[in-house]
């Protein structure tokens, strides 16, 4: 019996101390994108992931004369997951793919292009806005934000795009939160934090910026009792701290941790992952699609995998208690998508967008 709740001990140890340096690793992963690639400092700072990774996997391995087969498996499943992830996200930023974009034709019904004629609530120059029936101010557009640093370029940016490289917003309550029409999100990491009722739409307004290159990377973390369409992001998606939130976003794949009480609208190529989860739920985009890129379905020919969900904390066998998949009759109607992205009646009004989505303000 001692020897027993030993290895119970361990298992718990190991799990805490795993999880810890997973999302670590998760964490310098998003960021990447961030980092100038000048002196060798991206060069310096993926090296770092790969001996972090080295290590993880290393920990992994010692733990085998503790670990049961199956939770063994499911660890290393997640290191090489870590792994690919790394691979992917260093292939988009060679030079040979980060400046040669592809005309992306934008043909269906929920394009970002067309939902967004006539939307006048996006901001242009940073204005700020009233609505004139006393609702909430609409927030500015996104705004390049400090990622990776301005300055740090030196000598090094003369000649070239300034293209910010953090794209991101913290800290709205009960805003509107859109792009500027000129807005292009080449080689831009994304970051929502800190939101509470606000509705998100990060749709390319126009057909030029929807052509370029997606977000390389979106992280979405303590956001309450929103809306956001995400649009296509080229590589990963973490969501952190989400509660009683609707999600939708295209996108390589999506890692979800301590979530509780979100429906996820998805189209990816490998199944999403959750981590410490409750009630969250899974559909994919809409039928008319093009809630990310006017593309479902077009991925290169391959699968939508939004259903083949995978709990890292779910180390049983059979169907997770953690998440569902989303019932038909309880999705969200492609018109409410309609209306958020540029096409309703509702204006400015948070609270009235919220509620056709069954969301209530706190």
């Amino acid at each position: 019996m001692i020897n027993m709740a030993h290895q119970e001990d361990a298992k718990e140890k190991f799990y805490r101390n795993f999880r810890i340096q997973q999302s670590n690793i998760q964490e310098q992963i998003t960021h990447l994108p961030s980092i100038a690639p000048v002196a060798g400092e991206r060069q310096d700072a993926t090296e770092h992931i790969l001996t972090n990774i080295s290590r993880l996997t290393n920990d992994v391995r010692d733990a085998t004369h503790f670990l049961p087969a199956y939770d063994h498996r499911v660890y290393t499943h997640a290191v090489n997951l870590l792994r690919k992830e790394l691979d992917e996200t260093t292939a988009k930023l060679a030079p040979k793919s980060r400046f040669q974009f592809r005309p992306r034709p934008v043909r269906t019904a929920l394009s970002c292009d067309e939902a967004s004629k006539g939307d006048s609530r996006r901001l242009m120059g940073g204005e700020k806005t009233t609505t004139t029936n006393g609702q909430p101010p609409i927030s500015p557009p996104l705004s390049p934000g400090g990622g990776g640093g301005g300055g740090g370029d030196g000598g090094g940016s003369r000649g070239r795009s300034r293209s910010p490289r953090t794209v991101k917003v913290e800290g709205q309550r009960g805003a509107v939160i859109t792009l500027p029409a000129d807005h292009s999100r080449t080689s831009s990491a994304g970051q929502l934090t800190d939101l509470s009722g606000c509705v998100v739409n990060l749709c390319s307004p126009s057909v030029e910026a929807s052509r370029a290159a997606p977000f390389a990377s979106l992280t979405l973390k303590g956001i309450e009792n929103s809306v956001v369409v995400a649009g296509h992001v080229d590589g990963p998606v973490h969501v952190t701290g989400l509660k009683k939130c609707k999600v939708a976003v295209t996108a390589r794949q999506v890692r979800i941790h301590d979530c509780e009480e979100v429906d996820f609208y998805l189209e990816v190529r490998s199944g999403p992952i959750v981590e410490g989860c409750k009630k969250v739920r899974f559909a994919p985009l809409p039928p008319g699609g093009g809630l990310g890129t006017g593309e479902q379905g077009e991925q290169g020919g391959e699968e939508n995998k939004w259903g083949e969900v995978k709990d890292f904390l779910w180390l049983k066998e059979g169907q997770s208690p953690n998440w569902s998949v989303l019932k038909e009759e309880d999705r969200v109607e492609e018109g409410v998508w309609r209306g958020v992205m540029g096409d309703g009646d509702e204006g400015g009004d948070v609270k009235v967008v919220l509620g056709r989505f069954g969301i209530a303000r706190d």
